[in-house]
């Protein structure tokens, strides 16, 4: 058998499927950068995280119409961080039936370990995404698949993250 890709021989029908796999690879190379800095954080919870860190306090509603996620995945992601003493949360003081989250001290202490990386991350990325060669979404998806493969992003930032 060809050992080609067999999705990108599907072309547009594995569209869902190719942007699964680059987003599971993307959340796995994060989490190596994490684990071999000893940084004790899950990637799936950065878009939270840093939400609620560029806010004094959110709810979850708002966090959700934020995040476009629905509110039972907030208070999941909310839990986790709770969990890891990153946020906390209040009763609203105008409506008790609200609960405020915002960052702990470990959170901000948190934030302040991460945000060297994510600038880092973000940096990379864009080299990633801004390529003015590819003429379609999926040539593009390919480029990508490509550079990481040959260049894994964890060790590009890890390498620039040490000096």
């Amino acid at each position: 058998m060809d050992n080609q890709d067999q999705l990108v021989q599907f072309e547009e029908l594995a569209l869902g499927s190719r942007l699964k796999r680059l987003s599971d690879h993307m959340m796995k190379e994060a989490s190596k950068i994490y684990t071999v800095l000893h940084i004790d954080f899950d990637p799936y919870h950065m878009p939270l995280f840093k939400l609620v860190s560029e806010q004094d306090s959110l709810t979850i509603g708002t966090i959700s119409e934020l995040l476009n996620v629905t509110q039972p995945a907030v208070t999941q992601y909310i839990n986790a961080l709770e969990k890891k003493k990153f946020v906390v949360t209040h009763i609203d003081k105008h409506d008790k039936r609200k609960k405020k989250i915002a960052l702990s001290k470990s959170g901000k202490v948190m934030l302040n370990k991460l945000q060297p990386i994510w600038k880092i991350i973000d940096e990379e990325t864009k080299l990633l995404t801004q390529n003015p060669i590819n003429k379609t979404l999926l040539d593009h998806i390919s480029f990508i698949e490509n550079e990481l493969k040959n260049t894994p992003l964890s060790t590009t930032v890890l390498l620039k993250f040490k000096h």
